[in-house]
């Protein structure tokens, strides 16, 4: 009897477990499906400089014309200017006398299915292509490719990815169960993901929330916060039967491959100034080489 007593509570233990880990995907820290939409707000230097001293900073419609804060200062003011300058989009607000303390919306939206792991989607008015080929979060544009997440997350995982210009870029996942605060709430269990340039002058941070998607991304320049985009509200729909098992497949592979996470092979590099929708892997593998410390 006493052995029947262990045994169910051992179970019941691992139904426990079972049961939360279901709740939280290990791969889904960016639903794909058709319609996923999230809006953004964009802070610029000035607007977090605002926000750090306690000003309340709008965030405005969707639709709606913001120009760029005005700038006392005229250095100040060309910089806030190249501030602007969205990092994927390479839109540039216009920067006048108004608009002090409010933030530009933008929305990401997926729009149309490749496959079970690519998606056509609209980043503000540039169109983008964001998959999880590989078992890596990412998404390409006209500017080039971008791996930012590798799935599942592990903290201390390392990878490069060859950037605009054949520059290498420097990923590490800081922790798999970070917290953020965003105008939509307080994210917890998300995966911190940072970004370098070769000489560590340039990062990009990333969170990605569970079942949520990115919820933050911020640039820093000289260990200074120069730009921020921030979720303000989404729409994820539950992914497909189909989706879930097509992700774990892909996942399962990857993860068969020796030193999952820091080391890839490195073959020849394609055109970036296309949008990259083959359903095999060729864009993972001839992007993301061997990790070794930046120079």
């Amino acid at each position: 009897m006493k052995t029947y007593r262990v045994l169910s509570l051992l179970f019941a233990t691992l139904l426990v477990i079972y049961g939360c880990e279901k709740e939280v995907p290990k791969t889904d820290y960016f639903p794909l499906r058709d319609g996923n939409r999230w809006e953004y707000r964009l802070l610029d230097r000035p607007l977090l400089q605002r926000l750090e001293a306690g000003q309340t900073i709008t965030t405005a419609g969707i639709d709606d014309d913001i120009k760029a804060p005005a700038q006392d200062d005229p250095d100040a003011h060309l910089e806030s200017k190249a501030d602007v300058i969205d990092p994927d989009s390479g839109k540039v607000a216009t920067v006048e006398k108004s608009g002090a303390n409010v933030a530009r919306r933008i929305a990401l939206e997926l729009r149309a299915a490749v496959d079970e792991l690519t998606y056509r989607a609209m980043y503000d008015t540039a169109e983008q292509v964001w998959s999880k080929k590989g078992g890596y979060v990412g998404f390409q544009s006209q500017r080039g490719r971008s791996y930012m997440l590798i799935l599942p997350p592990h903290t201390g995982y390392k990878w490069i990815v060859t950037g605009p210009g054949g520059k290498d870029l420097y990923f590490q996942i800081e922790t798999a169960n970070g917290s953020i605060a965003t105008p939509k709430g307080t994210f917890d269990h998300c995966a911190v993901a940072h970004q370098e340039n070769h000489d560590r002058s340039e990062i990009f941070r990333y969170w990605f929330a569970p079942n949520v998607g990115l919820v933050r991304r911020s640039k820093y320049f000289m260990n200074q916060e120069v730009f921020r985009q921030e979720l303000v509200d989404f729409t994820v729909k539950p992914a497909t039967p189909a989706t879930r098992l097509a992700e774990d497949r892909e996942v399962a592979k990857a993860m068969g491959v020796a030193h999952r996470g820091t080391e890839y092979r490195e073959d020849k590099k394609d055109d970036n100034n296309r949008l990259d929708v083959e359903t095999n892997n060729k864009g993972v593998d001839d992007k993301i080489s061997k990790y070794a410390d930046p120079k």
